[in-house]
């Protein structure tokens, strides 16, 4: 069966070979040697096409090559040469390749350098362009590519950019050929760039290395008027590292930079100014996020979410108020600033400087809704632009009035929207004697020394302060203050007038108004060196509490009818009680006010540690049951009267001896004529009658108020105890 079968097989396929063609078959065979023939010719095309593009490539590469070279020449009116090392094309994917190109002024060039150029030299290692839009570049439309990307870019400015480029405002893409409507890159990538720009000695830039990417870049007269787009581009993202900018003014340093998707961050940024006293900065982090590039391009508005800054270091003379508010100052090159939070955490402020020397540490900070513009400047609703500001600080430290005083502070706290500042751990500390301060300063001066464990300020106005410079707070409550306030007599009286009188409030810089200041649990200490004792007297105020109310300088505020008024309660010398009101109009042209007050029973003898070194006598005997006074001053004079009543009193004149106070015979006698003479030794007298005491000082302005005060009670409780009034007067003003 197999044999016939091949057999048959066999016969069949001589049959067909030698046979005359049938009449059905036939228009097959002719397709099928129609098919071969096309297929020939196409193979023969096809090599002849590969053929022709090898000879192409071998004849356009070195052409486009030169056309380059010479368009660079060309355009440059032969000031520049081009060199390229490699060329490259590659029709089928429509790409370009290039490798070391370098183009630097031509050596050969003599004469004046054009105007419009500026001097560089940049070199490329490799350029790459894929996927070129051949027939939109032929018909002359908007021109796609792909891709353009370039690496290890070197560009050199060695002296500046021409003024007449810089004043170019000519849009990029108007700068393009005439033949072509514009450029559209999927892709526009530079790696690994440096950058060295030079104008004169004074100003250099450098970047060590840079690398930029962006995606659909559309680079046409559409894609400049897409507000959509920063820099022509859908997406932009890049970063830098080893910045330095030196100018005449300063120099700045940035390790790191980097942007994207609307984030920027800065690492190690630092900057110095050039100046008597310069400015250093160091900030070494920086985030904003929700940057809005686009918005900042098109209508000059900056966007963003937050802006945080992290270990901050300002350091530098103490800054001075601008002439300008911040808007005015920003309008040249933004319409408005908006800001939902900035942030400033861990920051430090030192202030240096002749006369000057403060430190702020561990600075924290926290704005809400930040907006700079001029409505924003305006808004009552807003402080400093921001609709709340959180500040807290670590350690404070200053000198005042250097360099006689340092002040401290453990920390501060502000609330912009409870409208609450506090002050905790306040020292006020001098860093020389009362005597060697006066020398230095050739005058009588204020010797302070202030420990106040918390200053509270409540209801304060942070708007108006901002926008108006007035200083409205509803109370101020400091917390068990220690104060002393040492004073020497030796020294000339001071040349200029006290500060710490009512008059003193007119020459506040701004505006004040506190509607109550609180005082809790305060001791104050009077030591006064006297010219002819060595030895200091001593005089305290213990568990002083009260309140001043309507404090202000603020004529809508401060009136007759509406004086500052107060009241206060204290133990003299630790044991006699006391109370004192005040009632003052600050603003009274001739300084009129006056002050009533009550002391409780106390041996006299309390008072011995101030006057026995001042005055030279002290009571021998003597008890207080009540006194009380009013006292009625101006700018020349302090007066009213004193009831005192006691009993018992006796006085003992004293002489100063080397560091020693003593009597002898001769301040037996004296006392004894004075006891003999002056002094009542009971008050009310033994008729019953109470015998009062003309309380009478001169004023000197250069004097704080509480001297006047001070000699007043003194003059009145010496008149009240017999002696006369001129003389008692005389005994309370004087420095002995």
């Amino acid at each position: 069966m197999a044999r016939v079968t091949v057999r048959g097989l066999f016969s069949a396929h001589l049959m067909f070979r030698f046979a005359p063609p049938a009449a059905g078959p036939r228009p097959v065979a002719t397709r099928r040697g129609r098919l071969c023939r096309w297929l020939r010719w196409g193979g023969l095309l096809v090599a002849l096409g590969l053929l022709a593009g090898l000879a192409a490539t071998l004849w356009l590469d070195p052409w486009l090559r030169r056309t380059l070279e010479q368009q660079a020449s060309q355009q440059s009116r032969g000031a520049y040469e081009l060199r390229i090392g490699a060329l490259r094309t590659h029709l089928w994917s429509r790409s370009l390749e290039m490798s070391q190109l370098q183009m630097q002024p031509a050596p050969h060039w003599r004469g004046p350098w054009p105007a419009a150029l500026p001097r560089l030299h940049l070199t490329v290692g490799t350029a790459r362009l894929s996927g070129l839009g051949v027939l939109a570049l032929l018909h002359g439309g908007v021109v796609p590519v792909d891709s353009l990307v370039l690496a290890d870019i070197a560009l050199n400015v060695p002296a500046g950019l021409p003024r007449q480029l810089l004043n170019d405002k000519k849009l990029l893409y108007k700068k393009l050929p005439r033949r072509i409507a514009g450029l559209r890159l999927g892709l526009l990538a530079l790696c690994r760039v440096g950058v060295r720009y030079a104008d004169g000695p004074g100003t250099l830039a450098a970047v060590a290395r840079a690398d930029f990417l962006a995606h659909d870049v559309l680079l046409s007269a559409a894609g400049a008027a897409d507000t959509q787009r920063t820099a022509y581009a859908a997406y932009l993202a890049g970063q830098l590292r080893g910045v330095a900018v030196r100018t005449g003014g300063g120099g700045a340093q940035l390790a790191h930079a980097q942007f994207a998707a609307g984030r920027l961050a800065l690492d190690s940024l630092r900057v110095l100014t050039a100046a008597k006293v310069p400015t250093r900065l160091w900030l070494p982090q920086l985030r904003l996020t929700g940057w809005q590039t686009a918005v900042l391009q098109h209508k000059k508005c900056f966007v963003a979410d937050s802006l945080t800054l992290d270990k901050l270091l300002v350091q530098g003379p103490a800054p001075c108020a601008p002439s300008q508010p911040l808007h005015e100052l920003l309008a040249p090159y933004l319409r408005r600033a908006s800001l939902a939070s900035l942030r400033v955490r861990h920051g430090t402020v030192r202030t240096v400087g002749p006369g000057l020397a403060s430190v702020i540490s561990n600075i924290m900070v926290q704005a809400t809704a930040l907006q700079v513009d001029a409505a924003a400047a305006r808004d009552p609703r807003r402080v400093a632009y921001a609709h709340a500001w959180q500040v807290a600080t670590g350690r404070i430290m200053a000198g005042y009035d250097a360099p006689f005083y340092r002040l401290a502070a453990s920390g501060l706290r502000l609330d912009t929207r409870r409208q609450t500042l506090s002050l905790r751990g306040l020292a006020v500390q001098p860093t020389f004697s009362a005597a060697e301060q006066d020398r230095r300063k050739g005058e009588q001066s204020v010797h302070l020394v202030v420990r106040l464990p918390a200053l509270h300020l409540r209801g304060l106005d942070f708007g108006r302060l901002a926008r108006q410079r007035e200083l409205v707070v509803r109370q101020l409550v400091a917390e068990r203050p220690r104060v002393e306030i040492a004073s020497d007599g030796r020294a000339p009286l001071p040349s200029q007038p006290s500060i710490f009188t009512p008059l003193a409030v007119r020459r506040l810089p701004l505006l004040v108004s506190i509607a109550e200041v609180r005082v809790q649990a305060a001791n104050i200490s009077l030591p006064y060196r006297s010219p002819r004792s060595p030895v200091v007297g001593h005089i305290t105020l213990t568990n002083l509490s009260g309140a001043l109310r309507n404090l202000s300088n603020d004529p809508r505020r401060m009136t007759a009818a509406h004086p500052l008024t107060g009241a206060a309660t204290a133990a003299l010398q630790g044991q006699c009680p006391m109370q004192l009101q005040l009632r003052i109009p600050l603003l009274d042209p001739l300084g009129r006010h006056q002050v009533t007050g009550t002391f409780g029973a106390a041996p006299f003898a309390i008072l011995n540690p101030m006057i026995g070194p001042t005055r030279l006598f002290e009571f021998s005997s003597g008890q207080l049951r009540t006194m009380r006074f009013a006292l009625h001053a101006d700018l020349h004079q302090a007066d009213g009267t004193m009831w005192a009543e006691y009993s018992g009193l006796h006085l003992r004149v004293l002489k100063s001896k080397g560091n020693e106070l003593k009597t002898n015979l001769l301040a037996k006698i004296e006392s004894g004529a004075a006891n003999a003479l002056f002094i009542r030794n009971n008050n009310p007298r033994a008729s019953g009658k109470l015998a009062p005491g003309r309380l009478r000082s001169n004023r000197d302005l250069h004097s704080a108020v509480f001297v006047l005060w001070r000699q007043a009670l003194v003059s009145g409780l010496l008149n009240s105890a017999g002696v006369p009034q001129p003389l008692a007067q005389k005994l309370s003003e004087g420095k002995n």
